[in-house]
């Protein structure tokens, strides 16, 4: 079985190599997308450090619709008094469904950037890039065949490291073992031990995690549309304008104590709530900012309903931090540094692996 397992560990490796490279080349960058953006785009996507007060979320929200009559809000990145991000403003233009992305002053209420669409810029693209090739928007692919690609080499991932890990399940007894005086074969063969036993961890969590994304994105996309319903094309505004955001703000930091706002979702369909979603108080750093959320009215404001993540099962607690284990934002810099390097470890396993693959496949047919 051993054997078997090592073809398979080979061929897929040789197969799915080139867009699995691109993927963890892409979101090895991705890593540092905040401190990307704010060095290529100072004036678009970061702001000064100050205590100066942020406008009020219906001010803002006027601001916006004033200054973008051709589009609706869709939802909306908000960040605390202080931090060094614009908001960002995700608008749906009239007439159609498709989603633009717009940087906000929220001391001034001033637009930083007009709307783009998706993969503007280069971080944008990238993400882009990395989770669905650039394949999703090619008219002659079925729809989302993107997001199915991403989702099989996921798996792909998944198969790699828990093979790779059987096959050398006594791992730990030569994990140190470099033969540099050896063939390169040995040498190889050695390195590729030692990067996958060593990255293995990450990468299972990078597969898992990213995997479940892409189900997410199809899971949704089932309950929203299903049957072949079409998406909303945005025509009119749908909340009330005499809804004030600031007291649904408010609400919800009275229902969960200790509230922090992060995110609003405004009714981009018609029948669907204001919802505000946030952080509730904790103490694990790998659940989210978006995993509590209140849901109002759209056009009375009436509250519907609270979702404390604090209160469910440690099953929602634990998807809840896929987001901060993917991207790798619970634990600081030295964090993100790892994900960042073990991100680029494939290219060297791929070296590596394919070298042992060919020069072994070479031995085996000179032996026939």
């Amino acid at each position: 079985m051993r054997k078997t397992l090592h073809k398979w560990h080979g061929w897929a490796g040789i197969i799915c190599m080139v867009p699995f490279l691109v993927i963890c080349l892409t979101g090895s960058i991705l890593v540092f997308k905040k401190e990307i953006d704010g060095w290529l785009m100072p004036d678009i996507a970061a702001l000064p450090v100050t205590d100066q007060p942020r406008l009020s979320l219906t001010e803002l929200t006027a601001r916006i619709n004033q200054q973008l009559p051709n589009f609706e809000i869709g939802s909306w990145e908000i960040f605390p008094v202080g931090h060094d991000e614009a908001d960002r403003v995700f608008v749906i233009k009239k007439g159609t469904d498709t989603w633009h992305k717009a940087h906000l002053n929220p001391q001034t209420g001033d637009l930083l950037s007009q709307p783009t669409e998706t993969g503007h810029y280069l971080t944008d693209w990238l993400v882009e890039l990395h989770y669905t090739l650039l394949l999703n928007d090619l008219n002659n692919l079925p729809e989302h065949m993107g997001l199915i690609i991403g989702l099989i080499l996921s798996l792909f991932l998944l198969f790699m490291g828990v093979s790779g890990l059987i096959m050398y399940r006594r791992f730990w007894a030569r994990l140190f073992t470099l033969r540099w005086n050896q063939r390169l074969l040995a040498v190889f063969s050695d390195l590729h031990k030692m990067v996958g036993t060593f990255a293995s961890p990450v990468l299972l969590i990078l597969a898992i995690t990213g995997g479940y994304y892409n189900i997410l994105i199809f899971y949704e996309e089932w309950i929203e549309h299903a049957g072949g319903a079409e998406h909303h094309i945005m025509s009119e505004r749908l909340y009330n304008d005499n809804v004030n955001i600031d007291e649904l703000v408010t609400d919800s930091q009275q229902r969960i104590e200790g509230f922090k706002a992060t995110f609003l979702l405004f009714p981009y369909e018609p029948e669907l709530p204001f919802t505000v979603f946030g952080r509730a108080p904790t103490a694990n750093p790998l659940l989210s900012n978006y995993g509590s959320v209140s849901n109002y009215d759209a056009q009375t404001g009436d509250y519907l309903s609270t979702y404390n993540l604090n209160d469910q099962s440690i099953g929602a607690k634990t998807l809840d931090s896929f987001r901060r284990l993917h991207f790798g934002t619970f634990g600081g810099l030295p964090i993100k540094v790892l994900w960042s390097v073990v991100g680029l470890t494939p290219l060297l396993l791929a070296i590596t692996g394919t070298y042992v693959w060919w020069q072994r496949r070479k031995k085996r047919l000179r032996r026939k």
